[in-house]
């Protein structure tokens, strides 16, 4: 029997803007000469917090299936937010991450708003991942550290192709951050 891999993954994710990329590397950077850990860095331009595996595919996924998922995705509504991660820690396959421990509650609820318009009723759904920003590789064992605070505001969420094992990220579809300011009477968010 032959087994056919998936070759494509097209999923959500978030990325810094460009000031807090240089930040993150920089940090990165600190940590390594600090701790002394080493390995393969993802490169400036690859670093994003993933925040849904949409799907994988054996062949690549096809215009009118991005568009599908950006029509779908454009339903959610959120505005804008700081996000602010501020510990590493080594996780599976040698990943070095940044997480914002307890404080990803906006990218969580963001991840389930994207998982919930992606998944029709009486489907199985689709795998939310936490929130995470992939640093480097390394085979150097990582406990939870404490980093300077890296912050920024997420305006928008993308679509990324992936060619999995070739480290190949391609965005595909942008979707601005946007909704209503909800207010109560007698409240002032």
């Amino acid at each position: 029997m032959i087994t056919v891999r998936p070759t494509d993954r097209l999923f959500f994710a978030v990325l810094p803007e460009a000031e807090t990329v240089d930040a993150i590397c920089r940090a990165r950077r600190e940590l390594c000469e600090k701790t002394g850990l080493s390995g393969a860095d993802v490169p400036p331009q690859q670093l994003h917090v993933a925040l849904l595996r949409v799907a994988d595919y054996v062949v690549p996924p096809t215009v009118e299936d991005i568009d599908a998922i950006l029509r779908e995705a454009g339903t959610v509504e959120m505005l804008p937010f700081r996000v602010s991660f501020g510990r590493v820690k080594s996780v599976a396959r040698g990943a070095l991450v940044l997480t914002a421990g307890r404080g990803c509650a906006t990218l969580e609820k963001l991840s389930t708003r994207l998982r919930d318009a992606l998944t029709a009723p009486g489907t199985e759904s689709r795998r939310a991942v936490p929130p995470h920003m992939t640093l480097m590789r390394s085979e150097t064992i990582q406990r939870t550290r404490r980093v300077e605070p890296i912050a920024w505001t997420v305006r928008e969420v993308v679509l990324v192709h992936s060619l999995l094992g070739k480290a190949t990220h391609r965005v595909v579809g942008r979707l601005p951050l946007r909704g209503r300011q909800l207010t109560l009477p007698g409240f002032d968010f």
